[in-house]
């Protein structure tokens, strides 16, 4: 996927000259003549590299830059400008940029910064130990899980995969696309619940077809990912069994998974046969974790370890009460509740342990958004689902204390994805 790049100057032909010179490397490219334009064009496109010249006609460009590393610190930043001294550098690269480049720009060294930038968070990513939120615990259905998804990934096959709630069926379909053979290409997801109901009219199941075709274009030669399908009525169903088997194995072949919290036998109630028959060859089960001691405690150290990566934290013991409170609690949320228990422990620690003191906020907080997070029925079925999201946003950034990246992870959605919704629910930040 192209990177994205906002380039800041108050001199038009500088930014079309720029924007000129990125466009025919292949980056997709904004411009903002002033700070305040570029603040708003931040909050709603998750950029991936801004570049700014310091001096600006509103303000100066390291107060910018420092809003910039507050608002998203994934945004790498170049700063530009006409004074080549080292002062300037020395300050910018303190406030967070990652270069520092003197007008008049050379378009070649230009480049070369901007392959460096990527290049070394590249290689930060790489270095994350914690990057997948999909590692192998020590037991055996995990094992076989694996190989389960391992084959599906170097096949290039159709998969179901069946869990709870929390369990992470999003996170083991991120496994595939990144193991498999069609890591360049779109991974694109749908969530049924999101195109048509089961009572819907003529008109809406139209739309609702409509859509599924277009995403499934939007995959092309990628991985399409569905959530949920026990939610799509008869009509959609037939129209997805239709993109499975009509494919052709060649270069714009596009890999079909599949994910549902239902057990089969009721699955099997659900789907139309046709379908049904066919995908279940093809199925994992997600384990649950309730009263998997050692997997509970695996599991909140790699969380832990992603923590202190991302706060830049060095927390290395969490207190035996914690830890004795986590293996006996039912985790109803699953793995994504034990995540997003073991990131508010580390938002709240100052030191280097997990106080046992923090037991009540940590647990109270969870249980008491539980029943929010419950699968919907009752009285939050009577809710409307964009309300829901919103909810869920505004919690994970309240909790991420306006960490984007954080949030996301606690969303289980990648940062573009929260950004787009943050957009799309005027959440304010």
């Amino acid at each position: 996927m192209n990177k994205t790049i906002l380039v800041i100057d108050d001199n038009l032909t500088v930014c079309l000259m720029l924007k000129s010179w990125l466009v025919k490397k292949g980056f997709n490219v904004d411009t903002a003549s002033h700070a305040e334009e570029a603040k708003e064009k931040v909050r709603e496109s998750p950029y991936d590299m801004i570049l700014s010249d310091i001096m600006m006609p509103d303000t100066d460009g390291f107060a910018f830059l420092k809003w910039v590393k507050k608002y998203d610190p994934d945004i790498l930043v170049i700063m530009m400008t006409g004074f080549a001294d080292i002062d300037s550098a020395v300050e910018a690269m303190k406030n967070g940029a990652v270069d520092y480049i003197s007008k008049p720009i050379d378009p070649e060294k230009l480049f070369n910064k901007i392959d460096e930038a990527f290049l070394k968070l590249e290689i930060s990513n790489r270095n994350n130990p914690a990057k997948n939120d999909y590692i192998t615990p020590p037991d055996e259905d995990y094992k076989q899980l694996f190989r389960q998804l391992n084959n599906t990934a170097e096949n290039n096959t159709h998969l179901l995969i069946l869990g709870d709630r929390g369990t992470g069926k999003f996170s083991a379909v991120k496994y595939i696309y990144e193991k498999g053979i069609n890591g360049s290409k779109p991974l694109v997801c749908l969530d049924a619940n999101d195109i048509v109901s089961k009572k819907s009219n003529k008109s809406q199941i139209k739309e609702g077809k409509l859509k599924l075709k277009e995403k499934f274009e939007n995959a092309k030669g990628g991985l399409f990912y569905v959530r949920e399908i026990d939610q799509l009525n008869n009509f959609l169903q037939d129209d997805l069994l239709k993109i499975i088997t009509r494919q052709s194995r060649d270069e714009e072949f596009t890999q079909v998974i599949l994910s549902s919290e239902k057990k089969p036998e009721d699955l099997q109630k659900i789907l139309i046969p046709k379908l049904y028959n066919l995908i279940i060859e093809d199925c994992v089960i997600l384990p649950s974790l309730k009263g998997r001691a050692q997997q509970i405690i695996f599991f909140a150290t790699h969380f832990l370890r992603f923590a202190n990566f991302t706060l830049n934290k060095e927390i290395t013991e969490i207190d035996p009460v914690i830890q004795k409170q986590l293996v006996e609690y039912d985790w109803p949320g699953n793995i994504q509740e034990l995540k997003n228990i073991i990131i508010k422990a580390a938002l709240l620690t100052e030191e280097s342990v997990i106080k046992a003191d923090l037991i009540d906020d940590l647990f109270n907080y969870e249980k008491s958004k539980d029943e929010s997070q419950k699968p919907i029925k009752g009285s939050i079925q009577s809710l409307r689902k964009e309300y829901y999201e919103k909810e869920k946003i505004c919690q994970a950034l309240e909790l991420a204390k306006g960490n984007k990246t954080m949030a996301a992870s606690i969303l289980n959605i990648d940062r573009k994805t929260l950004y787009n919704k943050i957009k799309l629910y005027n959440v304010k930040v």
